[in-house]
């Protein structure tokens, strides 16, 4: 037997097996689908998973959503679902021998990994360079730097970004981009305006935001520019009342002076006048109505100077489909010495461990768990940030008017690998990767029918979670259902607010929560 046809007898079997289980386990808390959209094997439509994050992202937190014109596929389908897929995998193993024919001589490809580390390198760069605006500036009396930026977060800019996006993208409905105009330049308004000017844009859901450059920064630098690209769904009416919610890829450069300074926590995703703090209603073209300033200069705040639309597909809102996991076993992005900054930290506060950051971790984990498969999203408040809570909210909301639950069973971390730990004169952050399995299927709620994922078989997956808390907190983590503020069992208002002591408990100043849910595919670092 030559090694061709052995190849051929192991291979094969095993071709076999992958077609017939690929309609197994394509869900979970999170999603598990694709926001980008790929084929889906159970409803031969291009699936998109709806993504969560901290503003987002990213995709909604249980959900196996998926923006897509097709519908979910019955116990009708599947029989002929699954002749096709045999009928694909086989094509697909005539496809792979003749390539590896045609190939078996050829030199062996680089490793994959080296892509994957020069992009993150990358991306790492165009963060740090950001970062040194709170380090680098012009020399001071002593010859020590005077900071541009000393209150720079990478959080609140994060924030600040995520927000900007949805508040630009709803304005584009009933024709109200230049009330946008102090942070859009003219030839970005333009750039948008080709997308047209629907009566309304809604449910504005941003799947993952990467930094793809940013400008260098010296003690001479006058300003910083950065580029970032958008994955995100959202919804529009037209005049006529026809609702259509689409896909989008977009890539915007943002500019600001050295000398602007950063938005406090507070105003992190509050849009006026960034000189006067006016309405921004009282628009004139570029300049305030009220101070007679041509604000969108970068003088004074971000300003969006250009807008490069990637990619626009309609795609119609569908919450039972099936896509498989994208990226389980790609091998952990970390920082550079992300365990030194670790013991940094934890050495700053003998009372933070890591075990009690673990302990944290997962309270919040299955607390998510139950509000979500509970459609309880109230419960999860005490343990999200604002932005997240929303986002989730959204999609729940959303499963609700059509008639579906996702459902989560036995859920459980396998394993927490530490990833990233950043710093500011706000927030301290911790980003990890968290390992789960558990079962996660849609069901309709008239007659309990399970549409998608799977009752019996677990789904393995990861994600990158980023918790946060205020820097001047200390202690140990609470994992107890507790306030963090005055020790009452835990009762939080829609606001984040206790209701016994009033505090505001999901702004991290009390206590780790939950800022962002980023993919494997879509982690950068």
């Amino acid at each position: 037997m030559n090694r061709l046809s052995r190849w051929l007898l192991f291979t094969a079997p095993l071709l076999l097996a992958l077609v017939l289980i690929s309609r197994e386990g394509q869900a979970r808390p999170g999603g598990g689908n694709t926001y980008r959209g790929s084929s889906s094997s159970s409803s031969s439509s291009s699936s998109s998973r709806s993504y969560s994050s901290s503003s987002s992202s990213s995709r909604s937190y249980g959900s196996s959503s998926s923006y897509s014109g097709g519908s979910s596929s019955g116990s009708s389908d599947a029989a002929g679902g699954g002749y096709i897929c045999l009928f694909l995998g086989l094509v697909f193993a005539v496809v792979i021998v003749r390539q590896y024919v045609e190939n078996r001589n050829a030199p062996t490809p680089p490793d994959w990994s080296t892509t994957e580390k020069l992009s993150s390198e990358r991306k790492e760069q165009a963060r740090e360079r950001l970062n040194r605006l709170r380090t680098e500036g012009p020399p001071g009396p002593d010859g020590r730097p005077i900071p541009f930026d000393p209150d720079f977060s990478q959080i609140l800019f994060e924030d600040f970004l995520y927000a900007l996006y949805a508040k630009v993208h709803e304005a584009r409905g009933g024709g109200r981009l230049d009330t946008m105009a102090a942070y859009l330049s003219t030839r970005a308004r333009a750039a948008l305006r080709v997308l047209g000017e629907p009566e309304r844009v809604y449910g504005v859901v941003v799947g993952a935001m990467q930094y793809l450059s940013a400008s260098p920064l010296s003690a001479t630098s006058e300003r910083i520019s950065v580029r970032v690209r958008f994955e995100t769904n959202y919804t529009e009416d037209s005049a006529s009342g026809a609702a259509r919610s689409y896909y989008v890829a977009e890539e915007w450069t943002l500019t600001r002076s050295t000398k602007a300074k950063s938005r406090s926590p507070q105003n992190a995703r509050v849009f006026k006048c960034p000189n006067c703090g006016a309405p921004l209603e009282g628009m004139q073209g570029n300049t305030c109505a009220y101070c007679q300033k041509t604000v969108n200069t970068g003088e004074f705040d971000w300003v969006v100077d250009s807008v490069s639309v990637v990619e626009r597909k309609e795609r119609g809102l569908q919450l039972a489909g099936d896509t498989p996991e994208e990226g389980t076993d790609l091998p952990t992005v970390k920082q550079p010495r992300v365990d030194e900054r670790l013991r940094r930290l934890l050495a700053a506060d003998p009372a933070l461990t890591w075990e009690a950051l673990e302990q944290r971790l997962g309270l919040i984990f299955q607390e998510l768990q139950v509000a979500w498969s509970n459609r309880q999203w109230e419960r999860a408040r005490p343990y999200v940030s604002d932005s997240l809570f929303q986002m989730q909210l959204y999609w729940m909301e959303a499963y609700k008017r059509a008639g579906l639950r996702n459902v989560t069973e036995n859920a459980r971390i396998t394993r927490v690998e530490l990833a990233r730990v950043t710093a500011d004169r706000y927030y301290v952050a911790l980003t990890v990767r968290l390992f789960a399995t558990g079962l996660d299927y849609t069901v309709r709620d008239s007659d309990g029918m399970c549409l998608s994922g799977s009752q019996r078989r677990e789904r393995r997956y990861s994600e990158y979670w980023t918790l946060i808390r205020g820097t001047r907190t200390r202690g140990k983590p609470s994992a107890d259902k507790r306030c963090p503020s005055c020790g009452a069992a835990l009762a939080i208002n829609m606001a984040g607010n206790c209701t016994h002591c009033s505090a505001k408990v999901t702004s991290g100043d009390f206590d780790w929560v939950l800022s962002r849910i980023e993919q494997d595919e879509s982690y950068q670092g």
